[in-house]
Protein backbone atom coordinates (compact mmCIF):
# COMPACT_ATOMS: atom_id res chain seq x y z
CA UNK A 1 0.00 0.00 0.00
CA UNK A 2 2.42 2.30 0.94
CA UNK A 3 4.72 1.61 -2.33
CA UNK A 4 1.21 2.43 -4.35
CA UNK A 5 0.96 5.95 -2.36
CA UNK A 6 4.75 6.41 -3.17
CA UNK A 7 4.15 6.36 -7.09
CA UNK A 8 1.04 8.08 -7.01
CA UNK A 9 2.76 11.11 -5.03
CA UNK A 10 5.77 10.88 -7.53
CA UNK A 11 3.53 10.78 -10.05
CA UNK A 12 1.41 13.99 -9.22
CA UNK A 13 4.62 15.34 -8.55
CA UNK A 14 5.78 15.01 -11.78
CA UNK A 15 2.44 16.09 -13.72
CA UNK A 16 2.64 19.06 -11.58
CA UNK A 17 6.14 19.68 -12.44
CA UNK A 18 5.36 19.37 -16.43
CA UNK A 19 2.29 21.63 -15.81
CA UNK A 20 4.99 24.41 -14.44
CA UNK A 21 7.52 23.60 -17.13
CA UNK A 22 4.75 24.25 -20.05
CA UNK A 23 3.52 27.38 -18.34
CA UNK A 24 7.15 28.82 -17.56
CA UNK A 25 7.89 28.03 -21.55
CA UNK A 26 4.46 29.89 -22.30
CA UNK A 27 5.54 32.86 -20.46
CA UNK A 28 9.05 32.99 -21.71
CA UNK A 29 8.44 33.03 -25.87
CA UNK A 30 9.91 36.99 -25.43
CA UNK A 31 13.37 38.19 -27.11
CA UNK A 32 14.79 41.29 -25.63
CA UNK A 33 17.71 43.25 -27.66
CA UNK A 34 18.34 46.35 -25.92
CA UNK A 35 21.38 48.20 -26.89
CA UNK A 36 23.26 48.36 -29.84
CA UNK A 37 22.91 45.97 -32.87
CA UNK A 38 26.05 44.16 -33.21
CA UNK A 39 27.67 40.78 -34.06
CA UNK A 40 26.75 39.14 -30.32
CA UNK A 41 23.70 40.87 -29.75
CA UNK A 42 22.91 39.95 -33.78
CA UNK A 43 23.92 36.44 -32.96
CA UNK A 44 22.42 35.81 -29.20
CA UNK A 45 18.90 37.05 -30.61
CA UNK A 46 18.89 35.30 -33.44
CA UNK A 47 19.65 31.56 -31.43
CA UNK A 48 17.03 32.48 -29.54
CA UNK A 49 13.99 33.02 -31.89
CA UNK A 50 15.22 30.14 -33.34
CA UNK A 51 15.03 27.90 -30.90
CA UNK A 52 11.21 29.30 -30.08
CA UNK A 53 10.51 29.06 -33.48
CA UNK A 54 11.61 25.04 -33.15
CA UNK A 55 9.47 24.65 -29.67
CA UNK A 56 6.52 24.02 -31.55
CA UNK A 57 5.90 27.31 -34.02
CA UNK A 58 3.79 29.40 -31.55
CA UNK A 59 4.14 33.32 -31.63
CA UNK A 60 7.21 35.15 -30.58
CA UNK A 61 6.88 38.52 -29.47
CA UNK A 62 10.24 40.44 -29.42
CA UNK A 63 10.80 43.82 -27.63
CA UNK A 64 13.14 45.88 -29.13
CA UNK A 65 15.01 48.99 -28.19
CA UNK A 66 18.17 49.97 -29.94
CA UNK A 67 19.80 53.29 -31.30
CA UNK A 68 21.36 51.47 -34.34
CA UNK A 69 24.57 49.49 -34.51
CA UNK A 70 26.48 47.59 -37.18
CA UNK A 71 24.36 47.47 -40.79
CA UNK A 72 25.85 43.89 -42.02
CA UNK A 73 24.99 42.50 -38.27
CA UNK A 74 21.00 44.14 -38.37
CA UNK A 75 19.90 42.78 -42.24
CA UNK A 76 21.71 39.30 -40.45
CA UNK A 77 18.61 39.83 -38.29
CA UNK A 78 16.20 41.42 -40.42
CA UNK A 79 16.70 38.47 -42.51
CA UNK A 80 16.88 35.95 -39.65
CA UNK A 81 13.58 36.95 -38.84
CA UNK A 82 11.95 37.30 -42.01
CA UNK A 83 12.85 33.52 -42.96
CA UNK A 84 11.18 32.27 -39.77
CA UNK A 85 8.16 34.50 -40.83
CA UNK A 86 8.04 33.01 -44.08
CA UNK A 87 7.85 29.91 -42.64
CA UNK A 88 4.95 30.55 -40.82
CA UNK A 89 6.21 31.73 -37.19
CA UNK A 90 4.41 34.53 -36.20
CA UNK A 91 6.70 37.09 -34.83
CA UNK A 92 5.84 40.66 -33.23
CA UNK A 93 8.44 43.15 -32.79
CA UNK A 94 7.40 45.98 -29.81
CA UNK A 95 9.56 48.81 -30.04
CA UNK A 96 9.86 50.04 -26.52
CA UNK A 97 11.84 53.29 -26.18
CA UNK A 98 13.65 53.46 -29.79
CA UNK A 99 13.83 51.86 -33.12
CA UNK A 100 16.71 54.18 -34.36
CA UNK A 101 18.80 53.56 -37.62
CA UNK A 102 19.12 50.06 -38.53
CA UNK A 103 16.87 49.48 -35.17
CA UNK A 104 13.81 50.63 -37.72
CA UNK A 105 15.69 48.04 -40.33
CA UNK A 106 14.84 45.42 -38.01
CA UNK A 107 11.37 46.15 -37.05
CA UNK A 108 10.64 45.97 -40.67
CA UNK A 109 11.11 42.11 -40.83
CA UNK A 110 8.11 41.45 -37.96
CA UNK A 111 5.07 39.81 -39.07
CA UNK A 112 2.15 41.10 -41.08
CA UNK A 113 0.32 43.70 -38.57
CA UNK A 114 3.02 42.76 -36.03
CA UNK A 115 5.56 45.75 -36.02
CA UNK A 116 3.96 47.41 -32.52
CA UNK A 117 5.29 49.84 -30.50
CA UNK A 118 4.68 51.66 -27.20
CA UNK A 119 3.20 55.20 -27.22
CA UNK A 120 6.04 56.73 -26.18
CA UNK A 121 8.90 54.74 -28.22
CA UNK A 122 10.41 57.28 -31.48
CA UNK A 123 11.70 55.69 -34.60
CA UNK A 124 14.36 57.14 -37.02
CA UNK A 125 15.22 56.23 -40.13
CA UNK A 126 18.53 57.74 -41.91
CA UNK A 127 21.23 57.42 -44.17
CA UNK A 128 23.95 54.68 -42.92
CA UNK A 129 26.96 56.13 -41.79
CA UNK A 130 29.81 57.09 -43.42
CA UNK A 131 33.10 55.70 -42.04
CA UNK A 132 36.30 58.41 -42.58
CA UNK A 133 39.01 56.10 -41.49
CA UNK A 134 39.91 54.66 -45.00
CA UNK A 135 43.91 53.98 -45.80
CA UNK A 136 43.74 54.30 -49.62
CA UNK A 137 41.74 56.04 -52.10
CA UNK A 138 41.29 52.47 -53.50
CA UNK A 139 39.60 51.29 -50.13
CA UNK A 140 37.08 54.32 -50.19
CA UNK A 141 36.08 53.81 -53.56
CA UNK A 142 35.34 50.26 -52.94
CA UNK A 143 33.58 51.46 -49.36
CA UNK A 144 31.46 54.34 -50.72
CA UNK A 145 30.70 51.12 -53.36
CA UNK A 146 29.46 48.87 -50.87
CA UNK A 147 27.93 51.63 -48.79
CA UNK A 148 25.88 52.33 -51.87
CA UNK A 149 24.83 49.01 -52.37
CA UNK A 150 23.40 48.85 -48.59
CA UNK A 151 21.73 52.22 -48.43
CA UNK A 152 20.01 50.72 -51.65
CA UNK A 153 18.77 47.41 -49.52
CA UNK A 154 17.52 49.61 -46.40
CA UNK A 155 15.74 51.79 -48.89
CA UNK A 156 14.03 49.10 -50.66
CA UNK A 157 13.26 47.31 -47.06
CA UNK A 158 11.63 50.74 -46.04
CA UNK A 159 9.95 51.12 -48.70
CA UNK A 160 8.24 48.14 -49.03
CA UNK A 161 6.82 47.69 -45.57
CA UNK A 162 5.78 51.29 -45.24
CA UNK A 163 4.18 51.62 -48.57
CA UNK A 164 5.48 54.98 -49.28
CA UNK A 165 7.69 55.44 -52.74
CA UNK A 166 11.36 55.20 -52.52
CA UNK A 167 12.07 58.38 -53.67
CA UNK A 168 9.92 59.74 -50.82
CA UNK A 169 11.92 57.37 -48.19
CA UNK A 170 15.71 58.95 -50.36
CA UNK A 171 14.41 62.18 -50.16
CA UNK A 172 13.38 62.35 -46.13
CA UNK A 173 16.17 60.67 -44.98
CA UNK A 174 18.86 63.08 -47.50
CA UNK A 175 21.60 63.81 -44.96
CA UNK A 176 19.37 64.43 -42.22
CA UNK A 177 17.76 61.70 -39.03
CA UNK A 178 14.14 61.61 -39.65
CA UNK A 179 12.44 61.20 -36.50
CA UNK A 180 9.26 59.80 -35.62
CA UNK A 181 7.27 59.53 -32.58
CA UNK A 182 4.97 56.42 -32.66
CA UNK A 183 1.39 58.20 -33.85
CA UNK A 184 3.33 59.73 -36.95
CA UNK A 185 5.72 56.34 -37.65
CA UNK A 186 2.15 54.85 -38.01
CA UNK A 187 1.06 57.45 -40.24
CA UNK A 188 4.51 57.37 -42.23
CA UNK A 189 3.89 53.10 -42.28
CA UNK A 190 6.95 52.04 -40.02
CA UNK A 191 4.50 50.62 -37.52
CA UNK A 192 1.11 49.03 -37.37
CA UNK A 193 -0.02 49.66 -34.27
CA UNK A 194 0.55 51.98 -31.47
CA UNK A 195 -0.14 49.84 -28.07
CA UNK A 196 -2.47 50.71 -25.81
CA UNK A 197 -3.16 48.97 -22.63
CA UNK A 198 -5.84 46.17 -24.08
CA UNK A 199 -3.20 45.24 -26.89
CA UNK A 200 -0.21 45.27 -24.08
CA UNK A 201 -2.27 43.18 -22.38
CA UNK A 202 -2.30 45.31 -19.04
CA UNK A 203 -5.52 45.60 -17.04
CA UNK A 204 -7.71 48.54 -17.67
CA UNK A 205 -8.89 50.44 -15.41
CA UNK A 206 -12.39 50.27 -14.57
CA UNK A 207 -14.50 53.44 -14.32
CA UNK A 208 -15.22 55.46 -11.53
CA UNK A 209 -18.71 55.40 -10.20
CA UNK A 210 -21.10 57.93 -10.46
CA UNK A 211 -20.73 60.41 -7.46
CA UNK A 212 -23.50 59.79 -4.64
CA UNK A 213 -26.76 61.80 -5.01
CA UNK A 214 -29.51 62.41 -2.07
CA UNK A 215 -32.92 61.70 -3.29
CA UNK A 216 -35.43 64.44 -3.83
CA UNK A 217 -37.35 63.53 -0.15
CA UNK A 218 -33.75 63.16 1.45
CA UNK A 219 -32.29 66.77 0.11
CA UNK A 220 -35.84 68.20 1.31
CA UNK A 221 -35.52 66.78 4.93
CA UNK A 222 -31.57 68.12 5.24
CA UNK A 223 -32.14 71.25 6.89
CA UNK A 224 -29.65 74.40 6.52
CA UNK A 225 -29.02 74.50 10.39
CA UNK A 226 -28.02 71.23 10.35
CA UNK A 227 -25.44 71.74 7.37
CA UNK A 228 -24.23 74.51 9.88
CA UNK A 229 -24.13 72.42 12.58
CA UNK A 230 -21.85 69.76 11.55
CA UNK A 231 -18.52 69.79 12.21
CA UNK A 232 -16.04 70.41 9.48
CA UNK A 233 -15.10 67.08 7.15
CA UNK A 234 -18.36 65.46 8.74
CA UNK A 235 -20.43 66.06 4.76
CA UNK A 236 -17.54 65.13 3.12
CA UNK A 237 -15.63 67.85 3.32
CA UNK A 238 -12.30 67.86 0.88
CA UNK A 239 -8.83 68.48 1.74
CA UNK A 240 -5.80 68.81 0.24
CA UNK A 241 -2.35 67.67 1.59
CA UNK A 242 0.80 68.70 0.45
CA UNK A 243 3.76 66.54 0.53
CA UNK A 244 5.68 65.97 4.00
Amino acid sequence: MSDISDRLVTELVDAVRDIVRKEQADRLRDVYLIGDIEKDSARVTIERLRELANDGGKPITFYLNSAGGNVTDGLALHDAIRLLVLRGVEIAIVVQGMAYSMGSVVLQSASPGRRLAFPHSWIMIHEPAKWAGWQSTTAAAQHLDRLKQMQSQIYRILAERSGKPLRQIIRDTKRTDFYLDAARAKEYGLIDEVLGPVEAGLPVPAAPPPPATLAPSAEAELDRSDIAASAPGELGETTTHGDP
